[in-house]
């Protein structure tokens, strides 16, 4: 077992020099908190829905979802093997030929993204891409055309397609697309260039005869792509016309739908506030600067899902229902940056482990004067360990916590690790998280798999 370290679970340990060192870390994520609230949006009260979130999360299990990424991802029935491949982010790449879009939804965080307002007049040059990845010969498995609306721009579009079918023709393409500028001529040139999946995104709160327009093109889609998807944000308060579409989808015969988390893109707070909306607290798992542009997820947004998972699953619902939370989206990088050096022992040492549960380096800390205790049976042991006097933390590889079964309670930090390049380019490894276990309550399985499969 190991605990996160909250004020709660710091102040039961008595070693000093330990309390101090992860009080700084609940000070980094105080004043992170201090700073996301400067953009507009509150917190709702720390973990206030996870009791709720866990008992659902066992409801559905109980009814045969099945728990990818460590709780990250759960689907019932189809998947998309682009979803699966997105967990590690390796042999995948997605591109776009332009941030312009048709639409102008208060929660896009496209705004975000780097270069956006170059790329509302500029086109991304999407082919030349698909060009370079085919003449490094790396092994690409999937690859996708976003936006913006690439739709907007068709002919580009079906040239990139066509690209991908020349160039990497073992590769699995999809396209994502709000819809409206699908026609049938479009479809099938699309198709004939070797698209194999194309999800659409149907804003809920669109008028009834907007969502129906574009329900008629996915019914138009199906009958002509091979793999046919939803992918949409879940908003809070949103659950019975979740219901109604995922039942009409269910008759159009698609493949599935993902069910995001509604996020918070740090702009038009107002929209937000005035619709009644909270930020989920705590925002992260692990606090560190992601890549993915999406923003923060709003609360509530992740009950929502749940119940439309498990709405799927009580009316024996065919399409493939996936909740893909704003973690899932995180694991790539995190596993793009650590598994390159999981046995490079030069870069890494010998006090670190390679977590396959969430992709961080992992190594333990003990503090203080129990730092000589844990010297003198880890050298009996022939256990490697570093000594750092600056903090007073003596550092070793979590796999030998089970040597310190003697010491029973002694409290032990977990930190968590991610690799980032220095000034001059060479890996350097961060620390970013620290956890609280002991010797009597620690297990390497922890850090290991699936916590839903135990």
């Amino acid at each position: 077992m190991i605990y996160p370290i909250t004020d709660r679970t710091i102040s039961t340990v008595n070693n000093q020099k330990f309390k101090r060192y992860a009080i700084r870390y609940l000070d980094i994520e105080q004043q992170t908190q201090q700073a996301i609230i400067e953009y507009g949006l509150n917190f709702e009260a720390p973990f206030e829905q996870q009791r709720e979130i866990e008992q659902l999360k066992r409801d559905i299990k109980s009814k045969g979802a099945i728990f990818a990424n460590n709780g990250k991802s759960i689907h019932c029935n189809w998947l998309s093997s682009a979803c699966v491949q997105c967990r590690t982010g390796e042999g995948s790449h997605t591109t776009f030929l332009s941030l312009k879009c048709h639409r102008d939804c208060y929660f896009c965080f496209n705004p975000n993204q780097e270069n956006y307002q170059e790329f509302q007049q500029e086109m991304r040059d999407a082919v030349g891409e698909v060009d370079a990845i085919a003449e490094q010969g790396y092994p690409l498995t999937h690859i996708a055309l976003t936006g913006g609306e690439p739709l907007l721009f068709r002919q580009e579009s079906i040239a990139f397609f066509q690209a991908v079918q020349q160039k990497l023709p073992q590769a699995h393409s999809r396209l994502y697309t709000a819809g409206d500028p699908l026609d049938r001529n479009t479809a099938l040139a699309l198709a004939k260039a070797g698209l194999q999946e194309i999800r659409f995104s149907i804003k809920i709160d669109d008028p009834t005869e907007r969502i129906t327009k574009v329900l008629h093109r996915i019914a138009l889609a199906r009958e002509i792509f091979p793999s046919v998807m939803v992918e949409m944000p879940v908003i809070p308060g949103t659950e019975q016309q979740m219901y109604q579409l995922l039942t009409q989808l269910d008759d159009i015969g698609i493949d599935g739908i993902n069910l995001l988390e509604f996020c918070f893109p740090l702009t038009n707070s107002e929209a937000y506030q005035s619709r009644g909306f909270k930020l989920k607290n705590p925002p992260y798992e692990v606090y560190y600067n992601y890549w993915y542009a999406g923003g923060l997820a709003v609360a509530q947004s992740e009950l929502a899902c749940l119940r439309v998972l498990k709405f799927a699953l009580e009316n024996q619902l065919s399409l493939g229902v996936h909740y893909c939370s704003l973690e899932n989206k995180h694991t790539g990088q995190v596993y793009q940056s650590n598994a390159f050096f999981e046995n490079n022992e030069h870069i890494i040492g010998k006090h670190y482990f390679f977590s396959s549960r969430d992709y961080f380096f992992k190594s333990a800390k003990v503090f203080g004067d129990d730092c000589e205790k844990v010297a003198v049976l880890l050298k009996n042991a022939g256990v490697s360990y570093h000594q750092e006097l600056l903090h007073g933390f003596l550092q070793f590889n979590p796999e030998a916590i089970g040597l310190l079964t003697p010491l029973g309670k002694l409290p032990i930090a977990v930190t968590s690790h991610i690799i980032e390049p220095d000034e001059q380019g060479n890996p350097l490894i961060k620390e970013i998280r620290i956890e609280l276990t002991t010797p009597t309550e620690f297990l390497l399985t922890d850090l290991q798999g699936n916590i839903y499969d135990e």
